[in-house]
């Protein structure tokens, strides 16, 4: 499965201080590797 890259680009995620970016700026510039975790408990 290939993952929409460009519906993904707005959507937000928490930077180190907490601040609202969009995730697309990840790979802006150049590529990279997007690793989702799942804490469970």
């Amino acid at each position: 499965m290939t993952p929409n890259l460009p519906a993904l680009a707005p959507l937000t995620v928490l930077d180190e201080q907490g601040r609202a970016v969009p995730i697309g700026t990840a790979w802006r510039d150049a590529p990279a590797v997007l690793v989702w975790l799942r804490h469970f408990g």
